[in-house]
Formats: structure tokens, sequence, C-alpha cells
């Protein structure tokens, strides 16, 4: 059965000198040393998604909530044409402005990301295809652009989006959240309205970029980002309609709660051990770069998060994870970003607690004091590390030959694709419960193509692989892709 869906340390645009010896130097392996040959030959070096009910949003639903978000009608531009979203009435210095809103830097961060990403991305496509670009508003509150490319000859799809949603947050989920914020309700006090009436609830503002690439090309593993921004502020009035007395008319976004979340992973169709070791020491020197102890906790909770239990195997090799990113003390210390917040180890800082998704696993603390302000320089060094991370590995594979049997296989890892993110991920059930959500952007992370074999020879769930002896060369390929994929490795 087949199914058809019709400024960073790297620089601003491109590839570092940096990135390009690092992968230069990891590619000297791969499945096979006549294909490591091949591919040196040819070695050329140039989400569900976020929207109003992406991953940044899955929790923001308490059950049995039936508020619309629905949007606007979008504004299109042609398919045909390669252009990137407009960013002329932009300002990158806000984004180094410790004091705006945090609010303001993130959005006017993801838009730069997403125009950097989509221009990058389109030098990349060597068809006619270019990324169409669709403006929605939302009636709530909020806005987005989805940018996608389809049935290009480099990719067979690649989405770049970004939402910025803000509404009123339900109580149930509030109080839902709390497990993960300790202090939370405190800080909120009477302020929540419990009792179910309609109106209830906390202002809340959620941002960020989401992003799948599916290459056309086999050989080229897809890959998934998401960075984020959530947080709860004050109402004006408490549910009694008395004015509130933690609301500052001075400062109306100050918030009540806020914390980044976000993520990256490789999902490779037949393994190359070296793009998993590029992709991977590029997220650990991003990571180390900013505290020891981000890449091996996130990386962990990464092969927990994307674990498909029913098959017994991940959906790829990994990358990192985390969610909930924020410090521990009072909103007065915590919300307020001075210049003080610049400097790590300040006197604001302190250590934050870093959990690693995994059932029971333990948490610990950062090696360095963190401040709002150190966390967003990590949130941004990863979504700025992207292109040096991805790219190479794309423009290395994206022209290797291959035929009926590589296609093959890659529907039905592109199968998997599909299972993981319509039985297991968060932000795209959150998406599908949600009415008038904006289905098109949610299930943009899914493939054109994905098919389910019964009984393949080496993918088959609960079902022994042909002797090892009897293996052909794409057989052993895809034996061992499998072997990675059913135990975690260690990269870097």
């Amino acid at each position: 059965m087949v199914l058809r869906r019709t400024p960073s340390v790297f620089g601003p645009h491109g590839v570092s000198a940096l990135a390009r010896r690092a992968y230069s130097q990891a590619t000297t392996g791969g499945p096979s040393t006549s294909r490591a040959r091949a591919t040196r030959a040819t070695l050329v070096f140039a989400g569900a998604a976020l929207t109003t009910s992406g991953l940044l949003a899955w929790r923001l639903r308490e059950p049995g909530h039936q508020s619309s978000v629905a949007c606007e009608p979008v504004q299109r531009s042609s398919s045909s044409v390669k252009a990137a979203p407009q960013i002329a009435h932009l300002d990158e210095a806000v984004i180094h402005d410790v004091s705006a809103p945090m609010r303001t830097r993130m959005e006017t961060y993801v838009k730069l990301l997403q125009n950097r990403i989509v221009t990058a991305l389109s030098k990349e496509e060597t068809g006619d295809a270019g990324f169409r670009i669709d403006q929605w508003q939302r009636k709530e509150g909020g806005e987005g652009i989805s940018c996608v490319l389809q049935d290009g000859q480099t990719f067979e799809k690649a989405g770049v989006n970004i939402s910025i949603v803000h509404g009123k947050l339900p109580p149930r989920a509030i109080q839902q959240m709390s497990a993960d914020h300790a202090g939370l309700m405190e800080k909120i006090g009477d302020e929540l309205d419990t009792s179910g009436k309609a109106g209830g609830g906390m202002p809340f503002y959620a941002t960020g970029l989401s992003l799948v690439v599916h290459p056309r090309n086999p050989y080229a593993p897809t890959v998934h980002f998401n960075y984020r921004y959530f947080e709860l502020t004050h109402p004006p009035t408490l549910p009694d309609g008395s004015p509130n007395p933690r609301y500052d008319e001075k400062d109306p976004l100050k918030p009540v709660a806020w914390w980044f979340g976000g993520g990256t992973d490789l999902t490779p169709v037949y393994l190359f051990p070296s793009d998993a070791r590029h992709f991977h020491g590029v997220l650990k020197e991003t990571c180390d770069r900013n505290d020891g102890h981000f890449y091996p906790t996130w990386k962990k909770w990464c092969d927990s998060y994307f674990w498909i239990p029913h098959r017994g195997e991940s959906r790829g090799v990994g990358g990192i994870f985390f969610d909930d990113l924020t410090i521990g003390h009072g909103e007065e210390q915590g919300a307020k970003s001075t210049l003080t917040d610049a400097i790590r180890g300040g006197a604001t800082g302190e250590k934050v607690p870093l959990k690693d998704g995994t059932k029971g696993g333990k948490t610990i603390e950062s090696e360095l004091p963190q401040t709002r302000e150190t966390l967003f320089t990590t949130v941004r060094s990863l979504g700025d590390a992207f292109i040096p991370a991805y790219l190479p590995i794309l423009q290395s594979r994206k022209a290797m030959p291959y035929g009926e049997r590589e296609q093959a296989w890659q529907r039905i890892r592109r199968g998997r694709y599909v299972e993981f993110n319509l039985v297991y991920d968060r932000g795209t059930k959150f998406g599908l419960q949600t009415p008038g959500a904006r289905m098109e952007s949610i299930l943009m992370s899914l493939p054109l193509l994905a098919s389910w074999e019964y009984g393949h020879s080496y993918s088959a769930t609960n079902m022994d692989m042909p002797p090892e002896e009897d293996d052909d060369e794409e057989g052993r390929r895809e034996r061992e892709t499998m072997n990675v994929l059913r135990k975690a490795r260690e990269w870097v």
C-alpha cells in the first residue's frame, strides 16, 4: 500500500569552514568501503508543525475543551517562485536588546531564522520547485507563516513553519502544567477561576519555529527540529471582577511563568555512521559552549521521546530534545532580563534542573549557573546550528545514484515516520483533536510517499531477519540500519 499526499558562530548563511572540515574528516567511514569512496568522490559542500496547535501548544488543551482556533484565510504566494518570507520590517538588534520583552525577541528571532533556512534550502533544490508561502491569522489572537516546498528534485517535501499564538489558557490546563513547574499555583493564587465558567483562565503567549525536511534521495536523511518559547502573564482582573494586585500596568507583559523547549533529530533511510557523528558532533559542540550537561541529558531525552513502542525501534538516530527549560527562582528575578543576565554566572544566575525525559530518570543540575538570558542564547545557538549540522549531509547525499530497491526501502521507513507522528507525537495529536485547527500545517510533517509491506525481510516487527550470510549489499545496509534503530548508540 502506498499513500501519497498531493548571526551565529557558524555565520548567517551557508556552512562554515569549521563545519566543512569537521564533516570532511567524519566521512572517512560509511556503510561500506566502496560506498564511502563513492561518497567522498561525489562530496559537495555548499516538527508536527508549530502553528495554532503544534508541539509548543500540545499541553494547552484541557479535556473536553472545545474552544475554536479557526484561522482567517491565508495569503498565498506562487509556488513556482523561489521566494522567502519578507524580513525587511524586522530589526535584528531587538534580539540582543535585553530591555525588550522576551516574546518580542524570540518572535523576531524565529522569523529571521525561518527566512535564512528557507533561503538556504531553496539553493539546494535543483529543480524548478519553490517554497509556497502561506501567511495566516488566528481569530483568537496570533499569526503564522507556513513555507512548504514539495515535489522537487532535491526535496520530496520540506516545510518551515512559524507561529505566534496568544489567548486565554484554560484553568485545568494550568493546573496540569503546574506538575512540571514548582510554585506555579502559589504565584497565581486566587487569579485562577476553577469553576469552569466561560472566559476563565490566564493570558498565554507562545511562539516558535518547526521544520521537517524529507529529501528525494533515499541516501539523504530526513531531519526535524522545533524551538519554542511559552509564557503565562497576570490578568488585569481577578475572577470576581476586582483589580488584580499582581497585575503591573507599567509592565503588563511580565510573565508569571515562562520556559523554552525544543530539539532536533535525524532520521536516515540508510545509515551512514559519519552522518550521525557529524550531526551529533555539531549539536554537542553547540550545547557544550553553553553548558556541559545539556547535550548528554537532552540526547537521552531525544532517544526516549522518539521511540516507537509498538515497533520496538526508534524513529531515527536521535539528536536532542528538551522541554520546560526555565529557572526556578521568583518571577521578579527570573522574568526580567537585565544586563547582569547577559553575564553567565552573574548574581542572578542559578543552576537549573535538567530532565532526561525517561520514566523514573533522575534530574540533574546544569553545570553552570543559568539565567533567562543564557537560556535564550542556548536556544538561538541551537537554531543557528541547523544549517551546519544538516546541509553538509544533504549536499553529500542528494546526488548519489539509487534505484527502485532503495526507493521501496525509503517508503517503508517513511511509513514508520508516519506511525510515530500520528500515534505518539504530542503536537500532532493535540492538533488533530483541536476543533478548527489548521490541518495543512499540522500534517506538513508527513512525507508525500509512505508504504507498509507485510513481512518485509528486514523491517517486519517480531519476525526474524534472514540469515546474515544470505544478505546482498542492499540487505546488509538495511540490516545495519535496523540494528541501530533498535538500540540507541552514542555517536560522539
